[in-house]
């Protein structure tokens, strides 16, 4: 998709008779794929009244010649007109790699010198970014008739590893007449979600919540890191919906990594002994039942239900396996 406008170049008029034209002045009202429709204004010296609306359409991209000429005195003027593709803004990542629960930050550039984003109003109604496969939009830029919201730089977290198509689509009139693409790739490269073991030197004060999510797709999930002793761990709640915490994050740790390991409905015998074999025993909970146990390569998660007051029932609790210790 592509938007014109149209500019003026010049204008040169051939005088025949006493009331020269002194001045054209022109407006530009833009339309979309592969035409233009331009207002001018032609107007003759110091007669305010003495005015002609020349409204040129559907005029192909490139430099074309407008003559008008007065239909009783003969009158002409040659008027230049450039047609050219409008510069719409573009969509750019800081960085175009990152790692899962890291905030990628995006922004709206523009190659041309053109002054595009003090004319979206003009031209669109909304600015919106996607991401394929992803539930959910937001809204960079919106125009309701009288009031307008542009947000220059934003910042989401992606919860999954895998390359993903990011899209910003620009819309007039509930038609779409631009998309730009940009593709980045989000990798599962530290130990555990956002934390690597030999960076857990202390016990953290407070959760780690507010991961960026501007798309409104991804658990609402918050993190916890502690040192137990010589043991790092992290703890994964989930904020709200606390009332779907186990079904939330079961599905989230069975996408991230696979189906689990251990589960108690398989091996309700066996579940505290694997418990207390795969995790240390300076363990910060005194009453929890493992539901579920993921044995990955440098972590092992356990899906705990939780007892006692001012706690979250379920808790995802992760320690180092033994060789990334």
């Amino acid at each position: 998709m592509e938007y014109w406008y149209c500019s003026l170049l010049q204008s040169t008029l051939s005088v025949v008779m006493m009331m020269k034209a002194q001045s054209i002045t022109w407006s530009c009202l833009r339309t979309r794929v592969k035409s233009c429709n331009c207002v001018l204004v032609y107007k003759w010296d110091s007669h305010e009244n003495f005015t002609a609306i020349i409204e040129i359409t559907g005029k192909q991209k490139g430099e074309t010649s407008i003559v008008v000429t007065d239909n009783v005195t003969g009158e002409s003027a040659t008027i230049k007109v450039n047609v050219t593709e409008y510069p719409m803004p573009r969509l750019a990542a800081k960085q175009p790699k990152g790692n899962i629960f890291d905030t990628m930050s995006f922004y709206l550039h523009n190659d041309s010198s053109e002054p595009v984003f003090n004319e979206l109003s003009s031209v669109c109604d909304s600015i919106v970014w996607t991401v394929k496969g992803q539930n959910g939009s937001y809204r960079v830029f919106d125009y309701d008739g009288s009031n307008s919201h542009l947000a220059m730089e934003w910042g989401h977290c992606f919860m999954f590893p895998g390359e993903y198509e990011t899209y910003l689509t620009v819309w007039k009139d509930n038609k779409e007449i631009f998309r730009d693409q940009l593709d980045i790739s989000v990798a599962d490269d530290k130990d555990f979600l956002a934390y690597d073991w030999k960076d857990i030197t202390k016990t953290s004060q407070a959760w780690t919540g507010g991961y960026a999510d501007v798309l409104g797709s991804s658990p609402d999930l918050m993190t916890s890191y502690n040192l137990n002793g010589t043991v790092p761990s992290v703890e994964v709640v989930l904020w709200s919906n606390r009332n779907q915490s186990y079904d939330i994050l079961y599905s989230y740790f069975s996408k991230l990594y696979s189906e689990p390991t251990y589960e108690d409905h398989k091996e309700k015998q066996k579940m505290f002994q694997l418990y207390d074999e795969l995790f240390s025993g300076q363990k910060k909970y005194s009453h929890e039942y493992p539901c579920a146990i993921w044995v990955t390569e440098r972590a092992n998660v356990v899906l705990l239900e939780v007892e006692g007051p001012d706690t979250f029932k379920y808790v995802a609790y992760a320690e180092p396996v033994i060789s990334h210790l």
